[in-house]
């Protein structure tokens, strides 16, 4: 028999750092030069918090992202995408809390008509009237089969709970189905005129660029797009009113339930340890939670409990659904494990931790993925050595640091509890 070959513990990694130029319109360009990688994939971040949108018009910064792409005032209609197709490009985007982001991947001989292509789309859409009809139409289209499940509406409303209901954080991201209807052609485009601008945002540029000089491709580019207007800053979220809530659902099959916290963002100093805490007790599948809720008392197929961080703040979550009849039970039975935790031992955070780092090279081996990472970095104002000096955080967790950040932020008798369900198929359930 052929002896099974040891297994050496992984060479020493490192999140890569770019080069960096900033062009005089005030766009930074990070270039990561990743040899080998022939699909380059281009990130455009834009400073724009959910904030800015009106309160009467909420959801107008998806419309806006969304019609990107339906046409330029230089390649109005299909002949946007017709030059797409061209230069063997994607192009997308989405909204975040504190952005907007347009993402492009293509070849790497096509750099630079791809990336004439990402500022003709971010800084001269088209917004033709049928066409910001349609992606409203599709969008109400959306958000009327997201309320059709109960998983949307329990996170909804956990949301609504745990942070300042006044604040737009605390509210869907794509806007509701009140505010998207009163959208018009007209506040798409005010909307993008005022909002976007090459002023802080970045230019992620990431894949093989030997013989590429990206700082250059990207100036050629974006050398029309000066608007000078001050962005909005994103306003910090805060706690909610917290509380616990029951939603009846007629004819409902199951109870989604959700417990809540606010939590902390990534620079807090307990971010590794609550990361580790949180997958010992409901972020792995063998974590404490599953092996009780599912594993032992089979009340459901599976639980997840993770931490949410904004720019500032953040959220801790717990997402589960059960038989509508055992939803009682399994709240008890959850706030019971969270109450008695018990010290976490070496060999669980040894593993979490190793759950935790040991995927990063792999999660981050393509262009797609390091471009992805550094729009995150970017979204969130964090350092651009923060992944690799995260990891080495997680490694220095120890059992009392990760259960004093868990005791610190996860209090059993202050979580908002929310539960999705038909009331008359409860039972016993007090809230």
């Amino acid at each position: 028999m052929i002896p099974r070959p040891p297994i050496a513990p992984p060479p020493p990694w490192a999140f890569p750092l770019p080069e960096i130029t900033t062009l005089e319109a005030g766009l930074a360009v990070w270039a990561y030069d990743l040899p080998g990688q022939l699909i380059l994939a281009c990130d455009l971040v834009m400073e724009l918090p959910l904030d800015a949108e009106p309160a009467d018009r909420e959801g107008v910064a998806t419309i806006a992202v969304r019609c990107l792409d339906e046409g330029t005032l230089a390649h109005p209609g299909q002949e946007f995408a017709l030059a797409l197709e061209d230069a063997g490009a994607q192009f997308s985007g989405h909204i975040g809390l504190s952005t907007a982001q347009c993402l492009l991947g293509l070849p790497y001989d096509s750099l630079d008509a791809g990336l004439a292509l990402l500022a003709e789309a971010a800084s001269a859409p088209a917004y033709d009237e049928a066409d910001v009809a349609r992606i409203k139409a599709n969008r109400l289209s959306e958000i009327e089969q997201q309320e059709s499940r109960g998983s949307y509406v329990a996170s909804s409303a956990l949301r609504r709970a745990v942070l300042d209901e006044t604040l737009r954080i605390a509210r869907p991201l794509g806007g509701t189905q009140e505010g998207v209807a009163t959208i018009q052609p007209a506040d798409v485009a005010a909307f993008h005129a005022r909002h976007y601008r090459a002023r802080e945002a970045t230019l992620i540029i990431a894949g093989d660029l030997s013989g590429i000089d990206a700082a250059d491709a990207a100036a050629r580019a974006f050398a029309g797009w000066n608007p000078d207007t001050e962005p909005v800053r994103p306003v910090p979220a805060a706690p909610g009113a917290g509380g616990r809530t029951l939603i009846h659902r007629d004819g409902a099959v199951q109870a989604d339930v959700r417990f809540g916290w606010y939590g902390i963002d990534r620079r807090d100093p307990r971010w590794a340890g609550l990361q580790v805490a949180l997958t010992i007790m409901g972020g792995s599948f063998d974590s404490r939670l599953n092996t009780v809720l599912r594993e032992e008392r089979g009340f459901t197929y599976g639980v997840s409990m993770n931490a949410h961080p904004f720019r500032h703040g953040g959220m801790i979550d717990i997402s589960t659904a059960t038989r509508t009849e055992a939803a009682p039970d399994l709240i008890e039975e959850t706030l019971r494990i969270l109450e008695a935790a018990e010290p976490f031992s070496e060999a669980e955070v040894a593993g979490a931790i190793g759950y935790l780092t040991m995927s990063a090279p792999l999660s981050l081996d393509t262009a797609e993925a390091i471009a992805s990472q550094a729009a995150t970095l970017a979204a969130g104002r964090l350092d651009l050595d923060h992944v690799t000096t995260s990891l080495a955080d997680l490694a220095r967790v120890t059992p009392a640091s990760a259960m004093d950040a868990y005791r610190s932020l996860v209090d059993p008798g202050t979580a908002s509890i929310v539960v999705v369900a038909d009331r008359g198929e409860l039972g016993e359930l007090s809230l």
